[in-house]
């Protein structure tokens, strides 16, 4: 018997993406050659591989012990396929990642200094923006991935994420503020005040209007300040309270020019997620270095370096 491995490539894209649709798009193959395809699979294995469910594409037991294999034949099919592009061109590769605005003193030197390292073997461009901005351009597949704060309970398919820590919501003010020495306040005490806010569509901002109108707390101004750099400045000023993350502001906090409040009501602490899609639909080198640069970032040393 001989095996087309084109066959096996197909099976594991649709497996992985659970959608012949989506895999058709990433395969650059029209809907029915996927099908096509996977007919022909069938035929040789003779058994039925997979079924088609409301919720999309389900594996048999069959199609569950070969996905194995075939995503093998896909990750060396790939391989292959990079390095003679690499030998051909003497091609380098190039990783687009996010990095939320919330996250840049935590984590963008980490990032920066994996570049540099020998494994990296890749050129590393960074984008910032808001979570939401992120989110949206590596479904756009502007990005490769993207680090971002919160945001992902509404992720769209087939992106998925991963959660790497967390980090909280925190109120910041000018030292000679009257609140300076308070170290936290509840919610409430928003009412009356003047409210330091970055851009609309900002993850944080977002979190914190949910909990003020579910309380129906009315602050008595809320300044936008375009984003969280603005916050910072605008608090140090003295000109009201800031919002921010915790790590956002950690270097000010130290330096002496903010003092941190923290929020006593539950539910302020946002997730830090890694969002891509998922590693059947992502050619190979980017998935090495993909893999590679969240195995750095998820050493315990490292984190604790960026922190």
């Amino acid at each position: 018997m001989r095996l087309n491995p084109r066959y096996l490539v197909v099976f594991c894209v649709v497996a992985e993406l659970r959608s012949l649709s989506r895999a058709a798009e990433i395969l650059n193959l029209s809907q029915p050659a996927v099908s096509k395809t996977l007919k022909a699979l069938e035929d040789t294995v003779r058994q039925p591989l997979y079924e088609r469910t409301p919720q999309g594409i389900t594996l048999t037991e069959a199609g569950k012990a070969l996905l194995p294999y075939a995503c093998a034949v896909n990750r060396s099919l790939a391989h292959a396929t990079r390095f003679i592009e690499e030998r051909r061109h003497k091609r380098i590769p190039q990783l687009e990642v996010g990095l939320a605005w919330s996250l840049i003193p935590r984590y963008e030197a980490s990032l920066l200094r994996w570049a540099t390292l020998e494994e990296a073997r890749c050129e590393l461009h960074l984008t910032n923006g808001t979570t939401l901005e992120l989110i949206e351009q590596v479904y756009q597949r502007d990005l490769d991935a993207a680090l971002v704060l919160g945001g992902t309970d509404a992720l769209p398919e087939p992106l998925s994420a991963r959660r790497l820590t967390s980090d909280e919501m925190v109120l910041i003010v000018a030292p000679t503020h009257p609140w300076a020495g308070m170290g936290g306040v509840a919610l409430g005490q928003l009412e009356g005040m003047t409210l330091l806010v970055p851009q609309r569509n900002s993850r944080l901002r977002l979190r914190l209007e949910q909990f003020l109108e579910r309380h129906g707390i009315v602050p008595e101004r809320v300044l936008e300040c375009g984003s969280l750099y603005g916050v910072k400045a605008a608090a140090a000023a003295g000109l009201g309270v800031g919002l921010s993350s915790r790590s956002f502001v950690e270097p000010e906090v130290r330096a002496g020019l903010l003092r941190v409040l923290m929020v006593e009501d539950s539910g302020f602490s946002l997730g830090v997620h890694w969002v891509a899609y998922p590693e059947a639909s992502v050619d190979a080198a980017t998935r090495e270095m993909l893999g590679l640069l969240w195995h750095y970032l998820g050493v315990p040393s490292t984190v604790s370096q960026a922190l």
